[in-house]
């Protein structure tokens, strides 16, 4: 795309707050709820490396080839 990494980083955000808006957040359990978290801070993450333009392939991938 043509957006700067901070406004693609800004849409990205703005789409996740409205979906956050419709999440079931009358948890049970608080280890099912911070696994939840965790697991979706991680899919967002790499939803927004995979949507880099390619300029940041080699940071990309120095990101996601870490521990």
């Amino acid at each position: 795309g043509d957006l700067s990494v901070a406004s693609f980083y800004v849409a990205l955000k703005t789409k996740w707050e409205e979906l956050d808006y419709y999440v079931n957040d009358d948890w049970k359990c608080s280890v099912d709820h911070a696994l939840y978290w965790e697991n979706e801070w991680m899919d967002r993450t790499f939803i927004f490396l995979g949507g880099l333009r390619d300029e940041f392939e080699t940071i990309r991938s120095q990101i996601l080839n870490c521990d």
